[in-house]
């Protein structure tokens, strides 16, 4: 039901660290993922594809994409997974263990989900959920505030459960406050400043915050063609989404 299809030769990802970023609240993992292949020039490795995925192509500078990508930097030991399309919850289970185990089986050692959460108050903090209670203390250090009750969905909630019920490597989610109706580059810029305090990696998102309205438009755009197409291929005529 599910391919990956890896281009080139094949590769050493041992030690390597996964980004995944899928809709969500405000749009924040597919914003922040985005940024962060685009700025730091990362190479497309391969993609994910099944007949359950909605009959669209991302289009970027006029070229057509997978809508469920595979990214790596060397430079970075970055390995980045992004989907296009809100996925049906039919298949969130198929998708996050097919991520799961393809990440142990190269020798990856961790995955970090990027997402967003509903604002509590200003603008202003980022969360976190992480398989490993032991790195609580840290995450409380940099000012990111653990989540001690709640729920969370879609394949970030997998990934976590996998990694918390035997699994080899470490998940952790880190959720930036969003706004949920709006596509939210603040939001995204806040979660890769956590992102770079956690993992040392240089990002400036003052560029992310300026250009806002530039990336709305394209990540709604690419948004809507998906929704559209995937209408049109449900039988029902539609179906209830689960973000990731």
């Amino acid at each position: 039901m599910l391919k990956l299809r890896l281009s080139g030769k094949k590769q050493d990802f041992k030690g390597y660290t996964l980004l995944e970023g899928f809709p969500g609240y405000g749009l924040v993992g597919t914003i922040a993922v985005n940024f962060l292949v685009e700025k730091l020039g990362m190479e497309m490795i391969g993609f994910i594809e099944s007949p359950l995925f909605p009959p669209v192509a991302a289009i970027h500078e006029g070229r057509p994409y997978p809508p469920l990508r595979l990214y790596k930097s060397d430079k970075h030991k970055l390995l980045v997974i992004m989907s296009e399309f809100v996925m049906d919850r039919k298949i969130i289970k198929n998708v996050s263990d097919m991520v799961y185990d393809w990440c142990e089986s190269i020798g990856v050692k961790r995955i970090i989900s990027l997402g967003g959460i509903s604002i509590r108050g200003k603008q202003d903090e980022v969360f976190c959920i992480s398989s490993d209670q032991k790195e609580e203390k840290l995450f409380e250090k940099m000012g990111i505030t653990p989540i001690r009750e709640g729920a969370t969905t879609g394949v970030n909630a997998l990934l976590l459960i996998r990694a918390s019920t035997g699994g080899k490597i470490p998940v952790v989610s880190l959720l930036a406050e969003a706004k949920q109706d709006y596509v939210d580059p603040l939001g995204a810029a806040m979660v890769l400043t956590s992102l770079s305090d956690y993992i040392g990696l240089k990002v400036d998102t003052t560029e992310l915050v300026r250009e806002a309205m530039v990336i709305e438009s394209k990540l709604r755009q690419a948004m809507d063609a998906a929704k559209k197409a995937e209408k049109a291929y449900t039988p029902s005529g539609g179906h209830e989404p689960m973000y990731a």
